[in-house]
């Protein structure tokens, strides 16, 4: 059995050797590929990691790539270089516990028909000095998780947290790549060819500092932006959960709108849309 590891870098070198390292101490029988997919980080974040070339068994191989690709382009050159049973995934500001890879192994090979699996994590965040842990719901029975359970809310928080079955990732819909995407959206997509493995061992830490993809936004933003996201996966889906979407969508609007979304559509309920209703009935 081969396992890859996604590390997915951009001037990382602030946080690359304990990321690293960490990668390199976890225990497996499996052969294990490293799939660096640096995005052309002006710092030397790739220097710092092949310094680590010749201190494990590891293999490396560094995507190469003359133009900055963006988050979503990198990961999808990255997800095509994999050759494992079972990819994982490490942003190169995160970093594992030990076991991590062996844990997430044993729990897909004992449900076959799953897709993915992702772990409950701690959240760092750099410039408070604190953290937490994140957990969807603190009496959750880690259930297999569905596509519908995720359109009603992220449960999986963070993509170095999760482990993917290899063919599956490696024939990952091209369109998918033409949205912004990241966990939630990957989490919904695998989803569609089994269940997604919540597992309760907490065996990575997610970074969150004012750099960070996601975590540089308030949460005001941040739901904002999944509220614009929403629609547009709702069309993916060829709107087969427009129901749940919209729950979820309320959820987020009503902090920060309040009414007025619903006073939007109030404006939409014209003379000429009443007739069409009376007509109906």
């Amino acid at each position: 059995m081969k396992v890859s590891v996604i590390l997915i870098t951009y001037n990382h070198s602030q946080y690359i050797r304990q990321t690293l390292e960490s990668i390199l101490m976890q225990q497996t029988p499996h052969k294990v590929e490293i799939i660096v997919a640096d995005d052309c980080s002006p710092d030397n974040t790739v220097e710092i990691i092949k310094e680590y070339q010749d201190k494990t068994a590891f293999t490396f191989t560094f995507l190469n790539g003359e133009k900055n690709l963006g988050y979503i382009r990198n990961y999808q050159r990255a997800f095509a270089a994999c050759s494992g049973d079972y990819v994982a995934i490490m942003e190169g500001d995160d970093y594992w516990l030990p076991n991590h890879l062996q844990n997430h192994i044993n729990h897909l090979e004992g449900l076959p028909e799953s897709s993915m699996s992702f772990n409950r994590h701690v959240r760092l965040f750099v410039e408070e000095n604190r953290e937490e842990i994140f957990d969807w719901d603190a009496n959750e029975d880690y259930e297999p998780v569905t596509t519908e359970n995720l359109v009603l809310g992220n449960r999986i928080g963070n993509l170095s947290c999760c482990v993917f079955r290899g063919n599956l990732i490696r024939n990952t819909d091209p369109k998918l790549f033409d949205m912004e995407i990241a966990d939630w959206m990957l989490g919904m997509y695998m989803g569609q060819w089994g269940p997604l493995l919540y597992l309760e061992e907490v065996t990575s830490v997610y970074r969150i500092h004012n750099k960070g993809q996601w975590s540089q936004m308030d949460s005001k933003t941040t739901d904002i932006k999944t509220i614009n996201l929403i629609d547009e996966y709702d069309r993916y889906f060829n709107y087969k959960y427009t129901k749940l979407f919209g729950k979820h969508k309320r959820r987020l609007e009503i902090p920060i709108y309040g009414d007025k979304s619903f006073s939007r559509k109030i404006k939409n309920i014209t003379p000429e849309f009443i007739k069409k209703i009376y007509r109906k009935l």
